[in-house]
């Protein structure tokens, strides 16, 4: 018997383009390659949460004894593992703009954390807070060394936002096809860059002080709405594909990554309370271990999504939304 060679279909013809070399990639191809883009941007994220928490842990084991009991990991950014602490989370902010959340509250908490995480990394905690030793002369707040590096850079993520606003305005208003959810949160996110953008402008001195926890606070409570977010669709994803018990598996993980940085949270607020209110009395370092669990907690969310999306790459609402 003559084995004859099944006959392949002609690939449809393609209008040369004077000067640009005609590859044409196979839709399958394109779609595989994006899914493994999806996948490997997640575990990105957990990667530099590990890395973080590594060189700050390495810090306190191994550096000057008076960085070993620093009260909490934005502190560490006066050690020597400041570049990682600022590297990672610019790293972190980028990362979560550019992965596609579901239409509409998701993806809008998802590009304004990105948006909160570069203001946490480049404006540093004041001395005096989480264990960070105040100045020789008594003065707790960010030295005055380090202001000139922190204006600089915040200037630089003006000119980053300015950009990304000009290309998002042009994208979400001038196509008309973009959906309602859509433009409320571009307009949403238009306005967190404009209330900080104002706030470094007009009011630096207390810019300098709490910035980075105006912008720590509202990071760590978006992620944590996300979370919320996909246990809840978890299982209605999952039961519609007849597999209930991913569907209860997913949307526990998800639940109980959600519940304990609210949890976490709660307690943060109680102990801040007590600081403030009642002269103290709280145990040593608690804001460090706050940080921690919710750093954890941050990595344990983007592990369990690259799984449930193993295969997908992103939410059906999400590949879906204009």
């Amino acid at each position: 018997m003559v084995n004859v060679p099944a006959e392949v279909p002609e690939m449809p013809e393609v209008p040369a383009v004077p000067g640009v070399a005609q590859i044409i990639t196979p839709p399958t191809v394109r779609a595989s390659a994006s899914v493994r883009t999806y996948r490997y941007l997640r575990l990105s994220l957990v990667g530099l949460v590990v890395l973080l928490l590594f060189c700050v842990w390495l810090e306190r084991l191994g550096g000057l004894e008076a960085n070993r009991h620093l009260g909490s990991i934005s502190a560490y950014y006066y050690t020597p593992a400041r570049s990682v602490f600022v590297g990672a989370l610019v790293a972190i902010g980028i990362s979560l703009v550019a992965i596609v959340g579901r239409r509409g509250f998701e993806d809008t908490a998802l590009n304004i954390a990105g948006m909160l995480a570069p203001v946490v990394a480049m404006v540093p905690t004041p001395r005096g807070a989480g264990g960070a030793p105040c100045d020789p002369d008594g003065r707790c707040s960010v030295p005055p060394e380090f202001v000139p590096s922190v204006v600089n850079n915040i200037w630089g993520l003006v000119a980053l936002g300015v950009l990304g606003l000009a290309l998002g305005g042009w994208v979400v208003v001038a196509r008309r096809q973009s959906s309602r959810a859509t433009r409320i949160g571009f307009f949403l996110a238009a306005g967190v860059f404009v209330a900080f953008f104002l706030w470094f402008r007009f009011g630096r001195d207390s810019f300098l002080d709490t910035a980075h926890f105006g912008a720590a606070v509202p990071l760590f409570g978006l992620i944590t709405a996300v979370a919320f977010v996909n246990a809840r669709k978890a299982r209605g994803r999952r039961d519609r594909a007849g597999d209930a018990k991913a569907a209860r598996a997913y949307a526990s993980v998800y639940g109980g990554v959600a519940l304990v940085m609210a949890v976490t949270f709660g307690a943060a607020i109680v102990l801040a309370l007590m600081d403030q209110l009642g002269g103290g009395g709280t145990p040593d370092e608690w804001v460090l271990w706050v940080e921690v669990v919710l750093l954890v907690s941050f990595a344990v969310f983007w592990v369990t999504q690259t799984f449930d999306f193993w295969t997908d790459g992103l939410p059906e609402e999400a590949a879906v939304r204009t």
